[in-house]
């Protein structure tokens, strides 16, 4: 029992590591596709740039915070001090990686949903089973997407182009 006192941790640092990587990542995708498609544009309403940037300004700082916290205390030797800046870091960034999926780019003739890239001519059956979700059909797949911070105007105008 005492090994897996040690164990675990390693075990959710190697997760907030992955989670970690998984967020670059997505912001390493956003700008590729930018700088291949100039007319690329952010799909989020004003209620949603606010909560995305609150949300992206906490992990910020709750990053940099729990990085120190657990480096201060590794060097104090009080390793019990690690695990809960560890669990709630690794909480958080899987949270704000599954937020920042939702976040849509629209393009002249693409759309980035998530890490995925859409073309338009692909895209059948675009369907809104709720206020809050897209349902619609690309190549031989039923996909759904969540909507409630993009823009009506620019998804309506975006996905005529799909017809």
């Amino acid at each position: 029992m005492g090994d897996l006192k040690y164990l675990l941790p390693i075990l959710v640092a190697v997760i907030l590591v992955w989670i970690t990587y998984l967020v670059i990542n997505f912001v390493a995708t956003i700008i590729k596709t930018k700088k291949k498609d100039d007319t690329m544009v952010c799909g989020l309403n004003m209620q949603g740039k606010i909560f995305y940037a609150i949300i992206i300004v906490i992990y910020l700082v709750m990053l940099v915070y729990c990085i120190y916290y657990m480096i201060a205390h590794l060097l104090s030797g009080d390793v019990d001090g690690v695990y809960l800046p560890l669990n709630a870091l690794t909480i958080y960034s899987f949270v704000f990686y599954l937020m920042i999926q939702w976040i849509i780019f629209f393009g002249q003739k693409q759309v980035l949903i998530g890490r995925v890239l859409f073309d338009y001519r692909k895209i059948k059956r675009v369907t809104y089973p709720k206020k809050t979700k897209l349902r619609f059909t690309y190549g031989q797949k039923t996909l759904e997407t969540y909507i409630r911070f993009i823009d009506d105007s620019i998804l309506k105008k975006s996905l005529q182009r799909s017809r």
